[in-house]
């Protein structure tokens, strides 16, 4: 039994470590490109070249968000830190969308001033960048393509990836278009759109990072699923509070409080209550409290007192 644990642990360390390798390779990859097609920009004077480096700057956060988050997740609960360091993933994302809110805009002001002030564009320098750009970005999406499947998090990288391919190749055709028609002014329409990609991506991720970091309960999540299974167990008479917080993509904490008959099976009911909840919700974090009508109705009568906050233990308001 004990040989098994160990080749069960021996097999998840080397999944993770895999899973590190391809992701690490994969944003080393798409850090090249945005430095190639920032440099492109400069060299060619395309807004669309830099609006899309710009674009691969969201998926280098990306990488390295889902980097710390399977690097994290193997680091174990402390007394210190209940929940783990789960919310570190939420808050690079948070400084991820803010910067790129803030590339979006400008973005957008510069593609706003070439259009009315059309610039010079080096056409030959756009295509270059622009191709090697891409056959780096079909390289990354091979490699991720192959562990996608095998996690949640891999796939959202490799679907990150798969949108700059996208913006690339909408660049290569744009550097293209120019080079026949000589109408320049595709390049400004380019870097609009994918501003304004960027800028709907990144509003999002802004608002589900500070979502999750204010404590809101998420949306995804079966609430009304788990209160159902709650009230079939034998002994349940209410579920009286359900608090699930968000820690960061795919972990949750979950308080119950359940109301249960005076015989009920306490031990029962508990154990059946955290199999639900982890085996069938996958919830990491469960804190059960089962109380009777008799308590239910004094805790109903208890007040919080309001007072200063004071920083370690005070002994003002009760005594020992």
């Amino acid at each position: 039994m004990k040989s098994e644990g160990f080749e069960l642990t021996h097999s998840k360390g080397r999944k993770r470590r895999k899973l590190l390798t391809f992701l690490g390779i994969s944003g080393f990859l798409s850090l090249s490109i945005f430095f190639i097609e920032w440099f492109g920009s400069k060299e060619s004077g395309s807004l669309a070249l830099f609006a899309d480096a710009g674009h691969i700057a969201t998926d280098v956060f990306a990488h390295v968000i889902s980097f710390s988050a399977i690097f994290i997740s193997g680091k174990k609960p402390s007394k210190k830190f209940p929940f783990g360091f789960h919310r570190f993933e939420v808050l690079a994302a948070l400084a991820n969308g803010l910067l790129l809110v803030g590339i979006a805009v400008f973005i957008l002001y510069e593609s706003y001033g070439r259009i009315i002030n059309s610039t010079p564009i080096h056409v030959e320098s756009m295509l270059l960048y622009s191709v090697i750009g891409l056959v780096i970005n079909f390289i990354s999406a091979g490699l991720l393509f192959r562990v996608s499947k095998e996690s949640l998090n891999l796939k959202s990288a490799y679907l990150h990836v798969l949108s700059d391919l996208l913006g690339t190749v909408a660049v290569v055709i744009g550097a293209i278009i120019i080079h026949l028609t000589e109408y320049t002014a595709i390049d400004s329409v380019l870097s609009l759109l994918i501003a304004v990609f960027i800028l709907k991506t990144s509003v999002s991720v802004v608002r589900e990072s500070l979502e999750i970091l204010l404590e809101a309960e998420p949306s995804e999540f079966e609430k009304e699923h788990l209160i159902e299974h709650l009230l079939a167990f034998q002994g349940v008479k209410e579920v009286t509070k359900v608090q699930i917080r968000k820690l960061t993509s795919g972990i949750y904490s979950l308080e119950l409080q359940l109301l249960v008959k005076e015989d009920a099976d306490r031990d029962s009911i508990t154990v059946q209550t955290h199999t639900l909840s982890k085996s069938h919700f996958g919830v990491q974090f469960v804190h059960v409290e089962l109380i009777s009508e008799k308590i239910k109705s004094k805790l109903d009568s208890v007040a919080v007192q309001e007072k200063e906050h004071h920083i370690g233990h005070s002994h003002h308001g009760h005594h020992h």
